[in-house]
């Protein structure tokens, strides 16, 4: 097909016209993307990659000898969950029988709060599980303020279990100043809960930064694989979490979930007895 003069002065006029408004449009949604990306990477940790889900079936447990043991025949399984999961029906969770506690993101450094936190807490304890909270500790952010944070939110008179304290960066400074604030961190939250509070990180962060310290505190070991987490001092730990890719009733895609180890049992991570 012949194309006259006239229709291709129209044509070039037309390309050159749309072609800055088109380049600025892209280079717009770049700057976007990397405000997202940069936005993201400071409101939520980073996670280790997935391994395949551990298949377990919720565990009855055993009471320890000699002692009475009202959560003797309680399911070990549990979950954890944060706005990740969005509107969770907590009556198809309770429903499915397949776990007996919930731990609930509600705090993160110094002024992030969990925009599920409220509901969740108040629906998960309508349903009758054992709740309990945590709070996503930053390493480079003044613990003080995160402290005010926590205890501004998470009230004592409202959980069930013990808080717990989520460590998965090291941050920018020494392993020892990285070791004083946490410490100091950890100390003032013992004083406001009444009780130490529940220590949660991956497996190979804990072998590197933190074997052989906090001996005196319980933990939570995140490894998703199917062998059992060893650390490297030999510290027995109270809770696996064995999955970030876990189902259940009542949540949308996938879910965390975690199990009490051996003779523990929830009576062991009550925040009041």
């Amino acid at each position: 097909m012949k194309i006259s003069p006239r229709q291709s002065l129209i044509f070039f006029l037309s390309v050159a016209l749309a072609w800055p408004v088109s380049s600025e449009a892209r280079r717009r949604d770049k700057a976007s993307k990397r405000y997202d990306v940069v936005e993201l990477a400071q409101r939520e940790p980073d996670r280790l990659a997935e391994k395949p889900e551990r298949h377990m079936m919720a565990a009855v447990v055993k009471a320890h000898p000699g002692v009475s043991n009202s959560y003797a025949h309680v399911s070990k399984e549990g979950i954890d969950v944060s706005h990740y999961q969005g509107q969770i029906n907590w009556d198809a969770v309770a429903g499915d029988g397949k776990i007996s506690y919930a731990y609930l993101k509600a705090t993160e450094g110094a002024t992030l709060v969990d925009d599920t936190y409220a509901r969740n807490l108040s629906e998960a304890k309508r349903v009758g599980l054992k709740v309990g909270s945590y709070h996503f500790y930053r390493p480079n952010t003044d613990w003080r303020k995160q402290l005010e944070n926590l205890s501004s939110v998470v009230k004592p008179g409202e959980q069930d279990l013990l808080p717990i304290i989520d460590i998965e960066h090291r941050g920018k400074g020494s392993e020892e100043m990285f070791l004083k604030n946490l410490r100091d961190f950890i100390t003032q939250v013992t004083k406001i809960y009444g009780k130490k509070p529940l220590l949660y990180t991956f497996h190979n962060f804990y072998n590197r930064h933190l074997a052989g310290e906090f001996k005196d505190y319980k933990w939570m070991i995140a490894r998703y694989r199917d062998d059992e987490p060893t650390l490297d001092d030999g510290k027995d730990y109270v809770i696996w979490q064995y999955t970030a890719s876990g189902r259940i009733a009542g949540v949308d895609g996938n879910v965390d979930r975690s199990r009490l180890m051996g003779e523990y049992d929830l009576g062991d991570i009550l925040l009041h007895h």
